[in-house]
């Protein structure tokens, strides 16, 4: 059985590899980790540019 990843954002299968976001260390030091296609990697990381423009 083939694993097929989806985007934890979209929830669309994964085609290619896209991006990981990894959450802050919570009290045991475990992260969580999201799977992220490469559109949402992109609107993500385009959301962060513009807010640190508008600084």
């Amino acid at each position: 059985m083939a694993i097929k990843p989806v985007c934890d954002k979209c929830k669309k299968e994964l085609k290619d590899f896209g991006g990981i976001l990894l959450s802050p260390p919570d009290k045991d030091g475990k992260v969580k980790k999201f799977h992220l296609c490469n559109k949402c990697y992109k609107n993500i990381t385009q959301s962060l540019n513009n807010r640190s423009k508008n600084k």
